[in-house]
């Protein structure tokens, strides 16, 4: 039962996670790029008006995403912590070509999960706190457009590195073995 707990847990830590995140760059995208033109016609009060209700519905999914995303981000984090940080991943076993055991060669950083979990970790946290900074306050900041597109890159680039963590996690484990057996080698 515990086990069976522990799986769900899991499983809707990794949904929740992904559901903010479309959300957050969803409504960036929508908030930087259909609001404008879609009150371009309008008169500039009519324009301050759709601006101010548009911004007020993206503050509460900004800061209802930012905190689950969080929250769900730790729960992940925990999960695979051991991936991130043990030396069996950052580690790939391969064979000698002379009949002594595997040999242990590191692999290289590009292969390193604990790199791209960092990666994730640092550029998603900066989105996030751009994300937050753009609703904080009566009024929006300056050029809020252009910090919505900068932000809107760094959410990308924070999918890619999801992606990459993932990839790097699952050929570790394909591929990453503390001590294999070892093999003989054949004279032919």
């Amino acid at each position: 039962m515990h086990h069976l707990l522990l799986n769900v847990l899991w499983l809707m830590s990794r949904y929740i996670h992904v559901v903010c995140a479309t959300l957050l760059v969803g409504g960036t995208l929508f908030y930087e790029m259909v609001v404008p033109l879609a009150i371009d016609e309008l008169s500039s009060e009519q324009q301050l008006l759709v601006f101010a209700k548009a911004r007020w519905t993206f503050k509460w999914i900004v800061w209802f995403s930012a905190f689950f995303i969080i929250l769900s981000g730790v729960v992940n984090t925990m999960m695979h912590w051991e991936q991130y940080t043990n030396v069996r991943y950052t580690q790939i076993a391969v064979p000698a070509k002379v009949n002594v055991g595997p040999e242990i060669r590191t692999v290289p950083r590009a292969g390193q999960v604990g790199l791209w979990w960092s990666a994730h970790v640092s550029a998603g946290t900066i989105a996030v706190l751009i994300a937050l900074s753009l609703t904080i306050g009566a009024a929006p900041p300056v050029r809020p457009v252009r910090w919505m597109q900068l932000n809107l890159m760094i959410l990308l680039l924070v999918m890619f590195l999801a992606t990459a963590t993932r990839q790097a996690r699952l050929q570790a484990e394909l591929g990453g073995s503390p001590t294999p057996p070892p093999t003989a080698v054949n004279g032919g």
